[in-house]
């Protein structure tokens, strides 16, 4: 199991900025499938899950969308707008808790950030 955090490189933001916007993914991803066998799983196996970087947000559009083709629990963040970015601004998403298998057909070819 697996949760993969994929975070645009384009908006410029800070540290600490693409920080909070991937810890939003995250408890996102592990709020919507709460009480689910693969979030069960995800937390018995020490809830892995890798950062990864994508383009722009075409590139973040595109993953989103197959992995909601491909059945996978999908969360995206919008900014609230308050510090870097313009509100409503996507600038992260969560693909899981899933089998890793079938996170990678979806996400393998994505770098680490």
């Amino acid at each position: 199991m697996k949760l993969v955090l994929v975070v645009r490189t384009d908006l410029g933001m800070g540290r600490g900025k693409l920080a909070a916007q991937v810890a939003h993914a995250a408890v996102a991803a592990t709020l919507s499938t709460s009480g689910t066998a693969a979030h069960d799983e995800w937390l018995a196996e020490g809830q892995p899950k890798v950062v990864l970087r994508a383009d722009d947000e075409d590139h973040l559009a595109r993953l989103v969308g197959a992995a909601s083709a491909a059945g996978l629990p999908v969360e995206v963040v919008r900014d609230a707008g308050r510090t870097q970015v313009p509100a409503g601004t996507v600038t992260c998403a969560a693909v899981g808790p899933a089998p890793v298998d079938a996170v990678d057909a979806v996400t393998g070819e994505l770098r680490l950030l």
